[in-house]
């Protein structure tokens, strides 16, 4: 399965230490969302994320993503 990266930005914004992780970070944030396109866009990736197994999950690469938050703080 394939992630855009506007999708692999999004999850790297919760727990994905593993996909299991990853959705349930998302479910318990869910309803703590107020803007109705990021609500709709973090349930569709826990449908996609669901949909996956986790061999696949493990090969996406966040660390683009994490290397960038470490920058912004620095």
């Amino acid at each position: 399965m394939i992630f855009t990266v506007e999708e692999t930005a999004l999850v790297s914004a919760f727990d994905h230490s593993s996909r299991s992780a990853a959705v349930m970070d998302m479910m318990a944030q869910l309803g703590l969302i107020e803007d109705a396109e990021l609500k709709s866009q973090v349930g569709h990736l826990c449908k996609k994320l669901r949909a996956m197994n986790d061999e696949e999950f493990i090969k996406v690469d966040f660390s683009v993503y994490e290397e960038d938050e470490d920058e912004q703080m620095g």
